[in-house]
């Protein structure tokens, strides 16, 4: 069988695509930053230590808590606005790189708190509070905020020492230069995705563009005998798409566009191959044909489909498509250049005898046959 290449077209993977979704933490790192709280649980001696990663619509998720188990199930996966932890940080004492916040200064609202340990505090004048807590903002090179990481409940009951906050505001450097590390490592995969989508795709559309077909029309031209199928080349023309452009503008020009393109999507076949030859016109590489007739079917689809009236700023629009079609039997040799030139003539066959419509090259080369 030959290769099956699913669509993997649709809307470009741009670096800044993941808009207010959950922020893709790398298992890299959410597995170095488990180990950093473990680490500050131990040797610092708190009961508690979270992480929690800026999204990029500034609200901040706990990605790793270590210590106690109640807080890591009640805390783990949580998201809070970044105006919650804004007014955290307004109202608590700055220690050095690390945030205090005190119970007992009156502007402090305990219902900011996403989590409070039950406990009794010890009788001394240095007490940790159920309602205090300690915070160390995590910022990048440039100064915008990377994430939060928190501690609470130390095991002796008291407040941090000068000696323990040194040594919490060295783990802040490192859970820091971590995050950073990792998001420009994500920022670099995600721009080289991009460039590598870029060019097969196209922009405007997100089906492919000529570099993606012409490879996969090399593909089945080198495929081994055995592995070879019968396919065809729909060559789609939109019909009234120029009067739409120039009369009211392009920006409603490329809507239209973008919805024939996804209204192609979604009647071919999931292996199919849809590229947007440039303007007006788009190509449907359809491979593993049983037949001459399931072509021809995929391309009627593809008349009927675009022929929809598209709603847009409170108007209908509508365009037609002429679709020629060109096969190519299994045991015929692949000539892109050849294929692409039959379906365009095929093309012109309609335009000639109606518009929206398909119809086959002829076995002439030099006229078509209607469907």
């Amino acid at each position: 069988m030959p290769e099956d290449h699913d669509q993997e077209q649709g809307r470009s993977p741009d670096a800044s695509s993941s808009g207010v979704g959950e922020p893709t933490v790398p298992d890299d790192l959410v597995a170095m930053l488990d180990l950093l709280a473990q680490t500050i649980v131990q040797a610092l001696g708190f009961g508690v230590a979270a992480v929690n990663i800026a999204r990029p619509d500034g609200s901040l998720e706990v990605i790793s808590v270590a210590g106690d188990e109640q807080a890591r199930q009640m805390l783990l996966g949580t998201v809070q606005s970044a105006e919650i932890w804004d007014q955290i940080l307004t109202v608590s004492e700055p220690w050095g790189r690390l945030r205090f916040a005190d119970h007992r200064n009156e502007e402090a609202n305990r219902e900011l708190l996403s989590w409070v340990p039950d406990f009794v505090p010890i009788d001394a004048e240095d007490a940790w509070h159920p309602e205090d807590a300690l915070f160390a903002p995590l910022t990048a090179e440039d100064g915008s905020r990377l994430g939060i990481l928190s501690v609470d409940l130390p095991r002796d009951g008291l407040r941090p020492d000068a000696a323990t906050c040194n040594a919490l505001e060295a783990f802040t450097v490192s859970t820091a230069l971590a995050i950073e590390h990792a998001t420009l490592r994500s920022r670099a995969e995600s721009s080289e995705r991009l460039f590598r989508w870029l060019a097969t795709h196209d922009s405007l559309t997100g089906v492919g563009n000529r570099s993606i077909l012409f490879e996969r029309l090399r593909h089945a031209a080198t495929a081994r005998p055995e592995h070879r199928s019968r396919l065809a080349l729909a060559f789609i023309d939109l019909d009234g798409f120029k009067v739409i452009n120039d009369h009211y503008s392009h920006n409603v020009g490329d809507h239209v566009l973008q919805t024939v393109a996804d209204r192609i999507l979604t009647v071919v076949r999931p292996h199919d191959t849809v590229v947007r030859w440039g303007g007006d016109e788009f190509l449907v590489l359809l491979e593993q044909l049983d037949n001459e007739t399931a072509g021809l079917e995929v391309g009627q689809r593809i008349v009927e489909a675009v022929a929809e009236p598209i709603r847009h700023l409170d108007q209908e629009f509508g365009v037609t498509a002429s679709v020629g079609v060109a096969f190519c039997g299994a045991a015929d040799e692949v000539d892109a250049d050849e294929l692409v030139r039959r379906a365009d003539s095929a093309m012109y066959a309609v335009k000639r005898t109606g518009r929206n419509a398909c119809t086959a090259f002829g076995s002439g080369h030099d006229r078509a046959s209607s469907r």
